[in-house]
């Protein structure tokens, strides 16, 4: 974009300094080579716009309407910006009792005033300067090691020029933070005095460069076979790496894998074994119960005389259903005693993940825990490979 400055013509110069009651400065800017040369209609237009406004600011000026004033005077600014519309813009919010901005304003007026401003227009630029800084604080900003750091303060960008030269704050505590782009963001916290210029000289610190991670024995190999110089077997190469500095870097060796412990399996295994004893007590309640029955059953066949070991035709279903009262108490006893066992061995194996992780090497080594159920019994097969 190009850069837009004020272009006035002869006859306003005139007309501007005419005014005999406006502020000190007046806008006798001569215009940039690059647009006088360029003759950019748009750009006429800004300066054309900026003349009137700094006119009409003027005249505001005149009649001590201070908040009309800077209103146009912040207006013609966003068009162009010259020392005399910053100068007139700072005297007018030292009446507003807005210092900071209006050292901001007067310092650059200071810094840019051409060679042909009359001493008495330097004179009163300094005056209302020095008249602003003693209500705030002052800082001049150096990053030893980056000149072209950004400087924030209280989380406001503070602009490229003004951290060069002078940086105006509040009075008290003020946060800093320093950044720039390959180094550590530096945050300080200073305290501002009223009239007082303190200088803040930080080093920003470089952000360490990470390795990368090998991922496979390929690529270790190609890194040795870069590292060797001719003659020396690459031994050399190792050797000057620890003497730099770098020895101190721990990378992980070709194929290696950091492993996260995760607590979902101690969850899954925890939840399967309340399960597990859940079903348990379950068939403990039934083989009760079939005992029970079983019990019921033989009494009711001892009172009315009768026996099952050569039932009579009048005992005989209910000896068949005393026998299948037997087989479910040898059922349910059994799925009782594996679902125990089940979820001892489930909670074992949470608690061992939770305290020691799952194992390093899955592939050298494998044991496999199968519950085993059977008519005379229940049980855990138990498969190891190594």
């Amino acid at each position: 974009m190009r850069k837009r400055t004020m272009l006035l013509t002869g006859a306003a110069l005139c007309a501007l300094s005419a005014c005999s009651l406006a502020p000190a400065t007046v806008l006798a800017q001569p215009a940039p080579r690059a647009a006088a040369a360029s003759g950019d209609d748009e750009g006429r237009g800004d300066n054309a716009r900026a003349t009137q406004l700094y006119r009409e600011g003027n005249d505001a000026f005149k009649q001590k309407r201070w908040a009309d004033a800077e209103l146009l005077y912040l207006k013609a600014w966003a068009l162009v910006r010259t020392f005399d519309i910053a100068a007139n813009l700072g005297e007018v919010q030292i009446q507003l009792n807005k210092a900071r901005s209006a050292a901001t304003f007067l310092a650059f007026a200071l810094r840019t005033a051409p060679p042909s401003t009359k001493p008495e227009q330097i004179a009163r630029i300094r005056h209302f300067l020095d008249e602003a800084k003693a209500q705030v604080g002052t800082l001049r900003v150096r990053v030893k090691n980056a000149a072209d750091a950004e400087v924030l303060v209280d989380g406001e960008r503070v602009p490229e020029d003004a951290v060069k030269h002078e940086v105006y704050v509040e009075p008290g505590e003020r946060t800093l933070l320093i950044r720039r782009a390959g180094y550590e963001d530096e945050v300080m916290r200073v305290v501002a005095a009223a009239g007082v210029t303190e200088t803040v000289m930080p080093e920003l610190k470089p952000k360490a460069v990470k390795v990368p991670e090998a991922t496979g024995p390929g690529t270790a190999e190609q890194g040795t076979a870069g590292a060797k110089a001719p003659g020396d077997g690459g031994v050399a190469g190792v050797k000057g790496a620890a003497a730099s500095g770098t020895g101190n870097t721990k990378v992980p060796a070709a194929g290696a894998r950091v492993e996260e412990r995760s607590w979902v399996p101690v969850i899954a295994l925890g939840a399967a074994s309340a399960v597990g004893l859940g079903v348990a007590v379950g068939f403990t309640v039934a083989s009760n119960n079939a005992s029970a029955d079983v019990d019921r059953r033989g009494n009711a066949i001892l009172q009315a005389g009768g026996q099952c070991s050569k039932p009579s035709a009048a005992f005989v279903s209910r000896c068949d259903e005393l026998d299948s009262s037997l087989r479910r108490i040898d059922t349910f006893g059994n799925g009782a005693r594996l679902a125990y066992v089940a979820s001892g061995a489930l909670a074992i194996t949470a608690a061992a993940y939770a305290l020691w992780g799952p194992p390093r090497e899955m592939r050298t080594s494998r044991i496999r825990a199968l519950p085993e159920l059977r008519t005379d019994g229940a049980g855990f097969a138990v498969l190891g490979v190594w």
